[in-house]
Parts: structure tokens; C-alpha cells; sequence
């Protein structure tokens, strides 16, 4: 018998496996070899320096593409002054990092399943810290949005690829805890940019470099690009996914990248696993087609047995980043507005409501300064929500616990509309946005219910549902925030109970199969 490695062997010395989904006879090794499944391979692997390193290198890959998306909105409040944009240029700039989500995703979700999900991290981050460096020397808010449309492109990666190379890399039994901690650390991008922003942007100085004034806000820029560019030098340092390459054929190099994990957690002895057995459909073919392999990459996942599911987590995408990302990017507007010296008194709507009945939504002088109100109040619900996440990445009811903040956020949005005080009625605001707390538990889900072959790309369709969604509630709320701002939130509110009602129906907790 000759095996794909072009050696002739007695068959009776071997276990052969006939796998019907592929259609090819495989070999699995010799008798007196074990074979591990991949779960079992990862376990005995370990959980010590590598994992650790693991999981804090891609949380601040995380923590860089929340700066580069909503430490944006930062960045606007503070270019006002020196681009002299109008409310629909800052619309227009307000949509470009959800736009780029929408149209990359799906590249990098196709790249991260067939080429690795280490070097498409290394390919976005870079990229993503190039373009964001160069925007920050930009003259006019053309090149300005241009710029933020490439770099979103770019580290909109980290959302997905993260998840998976965590997921792939680390046992079942950190796995999801692994999630929630990696989610808490993004959750906590917000601490980062609007306490850098309040300071830099509260500087004095005005740099003449000929075609531009360096000023405060590009100098923001340049701090809000500095963890992707930490990130992707530290990469360099981990490996690639071992379930990647096992899953497309490189059994070797996957058991020496497992050796090698199970060495950097302080193994000791010798790592018992030679041979894998993934229990999953074959790896996507190589050498076709573009078109034909995207097709296959993308059919399955609306074909049974994944179509429920796939409908069902998206759905539930939707609604967890739809509200929170779009009330996200409005918060420095909205907290500047309701909390500045001298703002009306009632609940947040009330507030809008006046100032656009006197036609003063505008401040009068141009002032390109956080308020110290609104630093203080968004740095306490990321800390807050951040903290909140780790406590739950203590625990393994990942269906409970996602229903159980869906029902607060309900409660937020029903308790919006009718409390009348502008401090209560602005917390409650917050707490609306503590959805994004799911974030976590639905990329968790990803990683559990569907197969290595087809994960990356159902997450970034994931992204592209999700951004799409925060695009077209941005939009929605540019238009209708200061004139129907109660049905706003009526909206908000029977949306996020319609996810509320979907996530029901999601496996029971400690079961992992679609």
C-alpha cells in the first residue's frame, strides 16, 4: 500500500479510515499509535505561558480595532474645529468604519480559512496601523475618511480571527472563560481613548508642518494606532492555529505546533500525541476556482444542518451590535449635549428635544475639548462593563447569562422613556448599551457550533450582518435622534426583546452540537 507520503507499507500494520464526506481512504497510523482527537490533543497541551501570552496579545489586537472603529468618534469631536466639517461630512465620516467592515470581512473571513489565521492577523494589523499613522497627517476630511475606510478594512479582521485562533488554541475548558476575559479587554478600549482623548485634546499647540497644523487630534491618532502596531510585532511570537492545519492536511506540522504549546506551558516529559483526528468535514479543496471555492466555503452554512443556526446567530449579531455600536459612536454628541453647563433638565430625550426646537444643537464657539463629565461617565461604564465581563468569564452559563442581559437592556429601554431626571435617565442610557457584554458569548458560539473548515467564514459574515446593521441604526439616528428621539428608543427597545426572544432557542448550556 502507498500512502501520501510515497512510502510502501503492509496494510495490516495500519488503521485506515474511509471518510465518506471527502471520499478518499486515509491513514491514521500505525496500530500501536493512539490516535488523540483534536480536543483531547489541545488539553493535554496545556494551559500555562503560551495560552496567557496568547490570550493577551490578541486582546490587545481586540483592544486596537475597537480604538480604530469607536475611539473614532473621539478623533471627530476633536478635528472639528481644524477640518470645519459639516453635520453631513461628519455623518458621512461617522459611517466609513462600519462601511469597510461590511466590504473586507468577507475577504478576510475566505483568508483566515484557507491561508491561516495567525498570518491573516499579521496582514490586517499592519495594514490597518500603516493607514491609520498616514490619516493621522490628513489635510482635509476626503482623505481623512478614505483613510479610516482602509483601516477598518483592515483590523475589522481582529473581530473574527481572534476568536478562532483563541478558540482553536487553547482546551474546552478555558476556551469560552478565555472569550469573555479577550471581550472584557475591548470593552475597555473606551477607557483607553476617551482618557487619552480628554488629555490630548485638552493641549494647547498648533505644530505648522507646511500643508497641515499638526494640533492635538492628530497627535490622538497617532496614540489610537500605537496597540495595533504592539500587536503585530508581538504576533510574530505565537503560531499558527494547529486545528488550521490539521484541518487542511498538515498533520505534522500541526503535532509539532502542539508539541511545541505544550513546551512553552512548561511541559515536561514528553507529549504523548502523534497522530489527530479532527471528527469534522475535510478541509476546503485547494486549487480551484476563486469563485467556486468562495461558493464552498460560503454554501454550507445555509444548507442543513447549519442553516437554523446560522440564521439564528446572526439574527441575535444583529440586535447585540446594532444598538450598542451605533448609541456607541453618538455618545460624545449625546453626553456633551445632555450633561454640558447649563443643558435643560429632563430625561436624555428631553434634552435633544429642546435643543433642537431652539435650534442649538451646535455649541456656539467651536471647541475641539472633551467635557470632563463625558470622559468620566464613559470611562466608568467601560470599566464597569469590563469588569462585569471578567466576572462572568467565571462561569460557563453562556445561554443564561445572555438572556439575562438582554432583559436588562429591556429594562433600560423601557425605563428611558418614562424616568424624567437628565443623570438617571442618562445612565439608563448607558445601560441600554450593556448589551455589548454578549459580544463574547455570541463569538463563542461561533467557535462551538461550527466546523474548522467553515469558521472563519461564518464569523465574518457574521461582521459584515453586524456592521451592516450598526450602519443603516447610525444613519437612522442621525435622522431621527433629536426629532423622534422616545420612538428611537421604543424602536431600540422591541428590537433588542425580539433577540431577547431568539436566544431561547439556542443549544442548553454544556451542549455544543447544532
Amino acid at each position: 500500500m502507498t500512502t501520501n507520503e510515497g512510502f510502501t507499507a503492509d496494510v495490516k500494520d495500519y488503521n485506515i479510515d474511509k471518510n465518506t464526506d471527502c471520499g478518499v481512504w486515509t491513514v491514521t497510523g500505525k496500530k500501536e499509535d493512539k490516535a488523540y482527537t483534536y480536543e483531547e490533543a489541545i488539553t493535554l497541551a496545556g494551559n500555562g505561558s503560551y495560552t496567557y501570552g496568547l490570550l493577551a496579545v490578541l486582546s490587545l489586537t481586540l483592544l486596537s480595532m475597537g480604538c480604530d472603529m469607536f475611539g473614532f468618534s473621539v478623533v471627530l469631536a476633536g478635528s472639528q474645529c481644524d477640518l470645519q466639517f459639516t453635520p453631513t461630512q461628519r455623518s458621512t465620516l461617522m459611517s466609513m468604519p462600519f462601511l469597510g467592515p461590511i466590504i473586507m470581512s468577507y475577504p478576510w473571513g475566505y483568508f483566515s480559512d484557507t491561508q491561516g489565521r495567525k498570518k491573516c492577523l499579521l496582514l490586517a494589523m499592519s495594514c490597518s496601523f500603516v493607514a491609520t499613522v498616514i490619516s493621522s497627517l490628513s489635510p482635509n476630511w476626503i482623505m481623512l475618511a478614505v483613510l479610516k475606510f482602509l483601516s477598518t478594512s483592515c483590523s475589522s479582521c481582529a473581530q473574527f480571527t481572534t476568536y478562532a485562533l483563541l478558540g482553536e488554541s487553547s482546551g474546552q475548558r478555558v476556551r469560552g472563560s478565555y472569550m469573555l476575559i479577550m471581550t472584557s479587554v475591548i470593552m475597555l478600549a473606551s477607557t483607553y481613548y476617551y482618557t487619552v482623548g480628554y488629555f490630548l485634546l485638552n493641549m494647547e499647540y498648533s505644530i505648522d508642518l507646511g500643508f497641515i497644523s499638526f494640533v492635538p487630534w492628530r497627535l490622538l491618532v497617532l496614540a489610537l494606532a500605537l496597540p495595533a502596531g504592539i500587536s503585530s510585532l508581538v504576533l510574530h511570537w505565537f503560531y499558527e492555529s494547529p486545528k488550521f492545519l490539521a484541518n487542511a492536511g498538515r498533520e505534522d506540522q500541526a503535532v509539532e505546533l502542539l508539541r511545541k504549546i505544550w513546551k512553552r506551558n512548561g511541559g515536561k516529559d514528553h507529549y504523548p500525541v502523534k497522530k489527530l483526528i479532527l471528527n469534522e468535514d475535510c478541509a476546503p479543496a485547494q486549487g480551484q476556482p476563486l469563485l467556486r471555492s468562495l461558493w464552498q466555503q460560503t454554501a454550507p452554512l445555509f444548507q442543513t444542518p447549519l442553516l437554523w443556526r446560522t440564521l439564528q446567530l446572526y439574527y441575535i449579531t444583529t440586535v447585540v451590535y446594532s444598538v450598542n455600536n451605533s448609541l456607541l459612536m453618538w455618545l460624545p454628541f449625546i453626553a456633551n449635549t445632555v450633561l454640558a453647563d447649563g443643558a435643560s433638565e429632563g430625561s436624555v430625550c428631553d434634552v435633544l428635544s429642546m435643543q433642537n426646537n431652539t435650534g442649538d444643537v451646535q455649541p456656539a464657539a467651536c471647541s475641539s475639548k472633551l467635557e470632563y463629565l463625558t470622559t468620566i461617565f464613559s470611562v466608568g461604564q467601560s470599566v464597569s462593563f469590563g469588569l462585569v465581563n471578567g466576572l462572568m468569564s467565571r462561569l460557563a452559563r453562556m445561554k443564561l447569562m445572555l438572556i439575562v442581559i438582554l432583559v436588562a437592556a429591556v429594562a433600560c429601554g423601557t425605563g428611558i422613556i418614562v424616568v424624567t431626571n437628565k443623570v438617571a435617565s442618562f445612565v439608563l442610557f448607558l445601560g441600554i448599551m450593556g448589551q455589548v457584554l454578549g459580544i463574547g458569548i455570541v463569538s463563542s458560539y461561533f467557535v462551538e457550533l461550527y466546523p474548522t473548515s467553515y469558521l472563519g467564514m461564518s464569523a465574518c459574515l457574521g461582521v459584515v450582518v453586524a456592521r451592516t446593521s450598526v450602519l443603516i441604526a447610525i444613519n437612522l439616528l442621525s435622522s431621527y435622534i433629536t426629532t423622534s428621539c422616545h420612538q428611537c428608543f421604543y424602536a431600540f427597545t422591541a428590537y433588542i426583546f425580539s433577540g431577547l426572544v431568539a436566544s431561547f432557542f439556542l443549544p442548553a448550556d454544556g451542549k455544543k452540537k447544532t
